[in-house]
């Protein structure tokens, strides 16, 4: 047992290479056996995004599954999702492009000039907003949400979803 030369007893003591080798193994175990999970950290940056916004987040409240025939009788796979608030109703259908991109086709229950497709990364892409429809087309697929503004109201943010 070291002892501490200022107080004569037992003490912390400074770190070693000992000590470095065991904590590098220890993370190294603890990344092998309990990886962090898959996309934690951009569920915590919109989590942190909708706490500094003060926003209202939109539960998904239906996801239907529709098949559509193509020119090739293969079907087609197009999704349907619904978010919900008090404020605001959001149905949002994803089609697959052949060229790896997704079409959107949304509609939603507010008065609004424009509607944002953001992705974790912090790309957006906008899409004006006419009698409640809106479309993005040819949008790279991957994670994103819906962000809707409306005038005088909380901003609306929906759950990722993947393109």
């Amino acid at each position: 047992m070291n002892e501490d030369r200022e107080t004569g007893g037992v003490g912390p003591q400074p770190w070693d290479e000992g000590d470095v080798t065991v904590l590098t193994e220890l993370r190294e175990t603890v990344t092998r056996l309990d990886p962090c999970p898959a996309g934690l950290t951009e569920r915590i940056a919109f989590a942190l995004t909708v706490r500094a916004l003060h926003a209202e987040v939109a539960e998904l409240t239906r996801e239907p599954l529709a098949l559509t025939r193509g020119d090739d009788d293969e079907p087609d796979q197009a999704t349907t999702v619904t978010f919900s608030t008090d404020s605001v109703s959001i149905m949002v259908t994803v089609t697959a492009e052949h060229d790896a991109t997704a079409r959107v086709d949304g509609w939603l229950t507010c008065d609004v000039d424009e509607i944002e497709l953001a992705r974790p990364d912090g790309r957006s892409e906008w899409a004006p907003v006419r009698d409640g429809r809106f479309v993005l087309a040819s949008v790279s697929c991957g994670p994103a949400y819906l962000v809707v503004r409306p005038p005088g109201g909380r901003t609306v943010i929906t759950p990722t979803f993947t393109l």
